[in-house]
């Protein structure tokens, strides 16, 4: 039996085939790219250190396999689509949706049932196509209906992009823990004047973490509930006023973002955002990218990125590629205001441990469910009806309300 405590952080962050962290991965599935990116040529697509194509054949049905022909290793991105499944462009080999091969047209022997292309299934699912690369592509476990991928409203998919941030060339495990730190949104980015009020409690899908503030009315408290979805989902809501930005809807916009791991030293991020109307002007949602076009330079600053302040993606980009490709976690030093990364390193161990030891990880589930609900939203509360769990969390946001005056 492997122990948790006992696997090395080089096991836990590897995402090939055949490691402890690669296996148990493998147990989720992952969005590998946006429904609207597959048309009528093959997507090549590269995840969990694989290199995979994807398409939809003439009929329509999505195919996902191994980007190399079983051939002679030419790569299907260039082959053709037909109504089974996919031909390669180099010497004609046919292969169905699951790897079986219809046709080889200079061998006296058209189909070969002995060599089977590896495949892997791929369902679509909220503006995503989402694949699962686990070793039962027969009977994969359920792909979830996470709450956001299936409520209403205008859905805005997208993905990583390398220049302006949410494409990383780090682990993924870095990526993930920078979405589930809460103190640097206060120092990096700016977003309040202190460390804010929080705790982290394991969930049923992942660590769910609750942040208080002061409420709107005298005497309450505002509960902020988000939650790091294993293994690698933030999933969090705002709140969207006409004061803050004219352009975009008011109300509750939801969101989650899978960091998706690439290789061992790259990820990218697959956004989901809903909002409850389409916005007045649709340009808001690359106000980011615009910033980091129009940025100046000075001709001395030799850093990687320049200046990233006020470029949100840009600001996170250049802080978990400054760790390292891998970071050297055994020489951190970890405090009180990480206590939600050290709970999900260690949610994720536990999970890593149960796969290598035959069992279901927590958050893959059983059977299809209408919908997963992860809570996540806003409360109001009057300060002696706080929930009975925060309640040790309200002397230290009073203190920070004394401080601030």
């Amino acid at each position: 039996m492997i122990k948790a405590s006992e696997l090395t952080w080089d096991e836990v962050v590897r995402v090939g085939p055949g490691t402890p962290g690669g296996n148990y991965l493998r147990s989720f599935w992952w969005p590998v790219a946006l429904s609207e990116e597959v048309k009528e040529i093959p997507v090549p697509v590269k995840v969990l250190g694989e290199e995979l194509v994807l398409f939809r054949d003439l009929s329509g049905r999505l195919a996902l396999l191994d980007l190399h022909c079983s051939h002679r290793r030419a790569s299907l991105e260039y082959g053709r689509i037909e109504e089974r499944g996919i031909r390669c462009a180099y010497h004609g080999w046919y292969f169905d949706r699951e790897g079986r091969i219809l046709d080889r047209p200079a061998e006296p022997l058209k189909e070969a049932p002995h060599i089977r292309h590896n495949w892997y299934p791929a369902r679509e699912l909220g503006g995503f196509v989402f694949a699962c690369l686990g070793p039962n592509k027969e009977n994969p476990p359920p792909l979830p209906r996470y709450d956001i991928l299936v409520q209403e409203g205008y859905r805005v998919a997208e993905r990583g992009d390398a220049e302006f941030g949410k494409a990383y060339s780090c682990n993924w495990l870095q990526g993930v823990e920078n979405t589930t730190d809460t103190t640097h949104l206060a120092y990096l980015h700016g977003f309040s004047a202190s460390s804010p009020v929080f705790k982290a409690l394991e969930g049923e899908y992942g660590v769910k973490i609750y942040i208080l503030a002061p409420g709107k009315k005298p005497d309450s408290v505002r509960v902020r509930k988000r939650s790091t979805v294993l293994p690698s989902i933030n999933r969090k809501s705002r709140e969207e006023s006409a004061t803050r930005n004219p352009h975009r809807p008011q109300g509750t916009v939801q969101q989650a973002i899978w960091v998706v791991p690439i290789d061992d030293t790259h990820c990218e991020e697959m956004r989901l955002t809903v909002y409850p109307e389409p916005p007045k002007d649709r340009r808001y949602h690359g106000a980011d990218m615009d910033r980091a076009r129009e940025r100046d330079r000075k001709p001395y600053d030799r850093r990687l990125y320049g200046e990233i302040r006020g470029i949100v993606p840009l600001e996170d980009k250049a802080m978990v590629e400054s760790q390292g490709p891998i970071v050297e976690r055994n020489l951190e030093h970890p405090g009180y205001g990480d206590r939600a990364i050290l709970l999900l390193r260690k949610m994720l161990r536990e999970g890593i441990a149960d796969v290598a030891n035959g069992r279901r990880p927590k958050g893959v589930l059983e059977k299809d469910l209408e919908m997963v609900d992860l809570d996540i939203g806003f409360e109001e509360f009057e300060v002696d009806r706080v929930p009975e769990g925060l309640r040790d969390l309200l002397p230290a946001l009073r203190q920070q309300l004394e401080q601030a005056g």
